[in-house]
């Protein structure tokens, strides 16, 4: 199973360990994370782009079914 993905429309997604969002751009690359705690949500980290915290890698949460609709599996 491949679990990189590429946005393909810009989106927001939630800091996994704060309130704090941060938006992803057409053209990043993300790869998922697996996790069983959030069925309903996934959960990715950036591969490439902007990094906040001085280049620190964060993991993300959003909605399963936004983030399928807003990226494609990265080939």
């Amino acid at each position: 199973m491949n679990t990189k993905r590429r946005v393909t429309e810009s989106f927001e997604a939630k800091l996994a360990t704060s309130r704090r969002r941060e938006r992803f751009g057409a053209g990043e690359l993300l790869m998922l994370v697996d996790s069983q705690e959030l069925p309903l949500n996934s959960r990715f980290v950036r591969v490439n782009g902007l990094r906040p915290s001085r280049g620190v890698e964060c993991q993300y949460i959003i909605e399963s079914a936004e983030f399928d609709k807003k990226t494609e599996v990265a080939g």
